[in-house]
């Protein structure tokens, strides 16, 4: 079905209302999360990288840590640095390849993301039932995956299945 001139015109007026209500959602949980990880003295990137690590297994590398945030090389290897120091993570370079570094996550860093609360993520999505949360994530994750389609790359991160619901 081919839309007419006025068709794409009306969609076009919400796309910018809707990245900005997107946008402001995600500042918003952002700073609530913030506030609630401050107590551990962490960040929520910090939390982010610690948890991308637990999902790995333990172990990954800084371009994949890079791919799943979609930060810029640097910014992450900066991060990575100030968690090894502070012992949450461990930094190891590849014996083939001088250029690449194994990331393993640490006791230290296990045992605070174990207690890493999620109360803020609970408080935000209260107002949603749990049908409407997932349709939110699959429709999120649709957004999401086009978006990296139009990068030019395709997205690292796994489907929403009901297991990651269950996680918590």
């Amino acid at each position: 079905m081919n839309e007419s001139p006025t068709d794409q015109t009306k969609g076009n007026t919400i796309d910018f209302p809707l990245w900005r209500l997107l946008g402001h959602t995600s500042y918003l949980v952002g700073r609530a999360r913030e506030c609630e990880l401050a107590e551990l003295k962490l960040t929520p990137e910090q939390a982010y990288v610690l948890d991308i690590l637990h999902a790995a297994g333990g172990t990954t590398t800084i371009n994949r840590i890079v791919a799943m945030t979609q930060r810029k090389h640097n910014s992450i290897s900066a991060l990575v640095d100030r968690m090894a120091r502070q012992r949450l993570v461990k930094k190891t370079r590849n014996r083939r390849d001088r250029r690449v570094f194994s990331i393993h996550s640490t006791p230290k860093g296990e045992a605070l993301l174990a207690k890493v609360p999620r109360e803020s993520l609970h408080q935000a999505f209260s107002c949603l039932e749990p049908g409407e949360k997932k349709d939110l994530a699959r429709l999120l994750q649709m957004v999401m995956e086009h978006a990296y389609r139009l990068a030019g790359t395709e997205s690292p991160i796994p489907p929403y299945s009901e297991e990651d619901s269950a996680k918590g």
